[in-house]
């Protein structure tokens, strides 16, 4: 069997005011394309594929996946901790409208063990505490946190692959954080954080040929001594995966022993192109240059700090630096010019005004107390210009 490993497709995400949903499913119809080119039998989604409710968005999703169910592509689709459980039972109904209750999309919604042309998938999603409840062995009464729920949680991990036909190959399949792994950040969670599963609890069953995983976002090995990895998520979220490169996993499930995982190292149509995120500084005399610099400064976001001379007029360049790249998501400033005394002010304060008021609304578009907040604003500003005539 071929299996596509991918996770944390986060459909519904925004960065500030900028609306991911079309750069996430020019992603997914990527995968897909993927799933045809290497004839691949099952798309695994382990997790985390909605970061909010959005019937639209799970629409969408069943017309993308629709052509290729309909070729034979079995689809596997699990939640995560963003995914909303209420949700993922209505997608699992919608789906299989779409579908035909075709018995090739398996929406999991709690631990399930089930067959695929001879190969099992024992699937945990993100655990709840309704399905850790029986695992736990504390009988204290006292508040449940993360470290007695991770223990459950590695009792549950037993109790399925426990389960398993020991006859059969079989695929475990999670969303959770493994002790050791660290984010993109490269900051390891910890018990206060999330529920985390010991290296030494992972399962290590003698018909296990591969270890699926979602939750973080950046793709990677596990030492084991079954092939266990993280698939990473499929597009750079925020300016913290700025330097991740994001891809799928190929994964060959033989009739006997372990897998065989193909990575987009080894395979470049493994790699996904994802949008483009710059930090940067440049003097601000350069600052007219970016679009030459940087083709593709319509799509990516840029954090921009300035170099100031002395006369430039900070207002004036972060607007036009956002002019210049439209996802730009902040501005900042240093250099000689930095300081400024009440004769750099503009000479027209209502053009600041404009220019502030103008940000508020757009960045805070969708906030309910945005008239609240352009009320105090303005009452500031006022202020401000108030106590600059008086000087």
């Amino acid at each position: 069997m071929r299996i596509l490993h991918t996770s944390d497709w986060h459909l519904g995400n925004r960065l500030n005011v900028h609306d991911r949903t079309d750069e996430l499913f020019s992603q997914i119809e990527r995968i897909c394309q993927l799933t045809e080119k290497h004839q691949v039998d099952v798309l695994l989604v382990a997790g985390d594929i909605f970061v909010r409710r959005a019937p639209e968005l799970t629409k969408r999703l069943a017309k993308v996946l629709s052509p290729y169910v309909q070729k034979g592509l079995h689809v596997i689709l699990m939640p995560g901790n963003h995914d909303d459980r209420e949700h993922f039972r209505m997608m699992h109904a919608l789906l299989s409208l779409e579908q035909g209750d075709s018995d090739r999309v398996r929406v999991v919604q709690t631990r399930e063990i089930f067959k695929i042309k001879g190969v099992q998938f024992a699937v945990i999603p993100y655990p709840t505490r309704e399905l850790l409840e029986p695992h736990r062995l504390d009988a204290t009464g006292k508040t449940e946190r993360n470290a007695v729920l991770s223990t459950a949680y590695a009792n549950l991990v037993r109790s399925v692959v426990d389960a398993l036909d020991p006859s059969l190959p079989a695929v475990f399949v999670a969303h959770v954080n493994v002790a050791g792994v660290t984010t993109p950040s490269e900051k390891e969670l910890s018990y206060d954080e999330d529920i985390r599963l010991g290296r030494a609890d992972l399962p290590d069953a003698s018909n296990l040929a591969y270890i699926a995983l979602g939750h973080i976002h950046q793709q990677q090995k596990l030492e084991h001594p079954i092939p266990c990895w993280y698939s990473g998520n499929i597009e750079r979220l925020d300016m913290g995966e700025h330097k991740d490169d994001k891809g799928v996993l190929l994964v060959d499930v033989p009739p006997e022993g372990v897998a065989t995982v193909t990575t987009w190292e080894q395979d470049a149509t493994l790699k996904l192109d994802a949008t483009p995120f710059y930090n940067i500084t440049i003097p601000a005399a350069d600052l007219e240059t970016l679009p030459s610099l940087y083709p593709d400064s319509d799509r990516a976001f840029f954090k921009i700090r300035l170099e100031l001379q002395p006369g430039d007029e900070r207002i004036f360049l972060q607007r036009r630096a956002r002019e210049l790249c439209p996802r730009c998501l902040d501005v900042t400033f240093s250099g000689e010019g930095l300081s400024r005394t009440v004769g750099d002010m503009p000479e027209r304060p209502e053009d600041y005004a404009a220019t502030v008021l103008g940000y508020l609304r757009q960045v805070y578009a969708d906030d309910p107390d945005l008239a609240e907040l352009e009320k105090r604003t303005n009452e500031l500003m006022r202020e401000v210009n108030n106590a600059i005539t008086e000087d």
